[in-house]
């Protein structure tokens, strides 16, 4: 929150893959650590053990926006075979207010995506799923 006014989705935006997006819809992007308990021959927890972290996350684009990273790819690739790329998140508030917040989604390696349109739908979203080797909540 800045000065009492929260970010909205309107002050996103996003840089994929080197470009920065017009129309988009969507971005997620979380981190998930693997916590557990240690229980011995007690059946209350002793200890815990941190495992791997892991991110993902998913990127909603209109269809031109989609059908514009698809033409990017050289022939006979896929999008989902691209090397891995930043992904880049800014929160900025507005022209008043200049602190901007920047997430840095490092080594993106896209998944899975999937065209769907059905009776009454004004525009078409495509969401792109993801893993990333790091998320910097801090970057500069």
């Amino acid at each position: 929150m800045i000065n009492g006014k929260e970010y909205s989705f309107q002050d996103i935006q996003v840089w994929f893959a080197g470009r920065q997006i017009g129309c988009l819809q969507e971005i997620t992007y979380k981190e998930k650590t693997d916590r557990k308990f240690i229980r011995g021959n007690a059946r209350k927890a002793s200890a815990y053990a941190d495992g791997e972290t892991e991110y993902t996350g998913a990127v909603g684009f209109i269809q031109s926006e989609m059908q514009a990273l698809i033409d990017s790819v050289p022939a006979g690739r896929s999008v989902t075979t691209l090397p891995p790329f930043d992904i880049v998140v800014m929160y900025i508030p507005d022209v008043d207010n200049p602190i901007i917040k920047k997430h840095l989604i490092k080594a993106v390696l896209l998944e899975e995506f999937e065209f769907s349109s059905k009776a009454g739908d004004l525009n078409q979203v495509i969401t792109l799923s993801y893993q990333a080797a790091d998320i910097d909540f801090k970057a500069k």
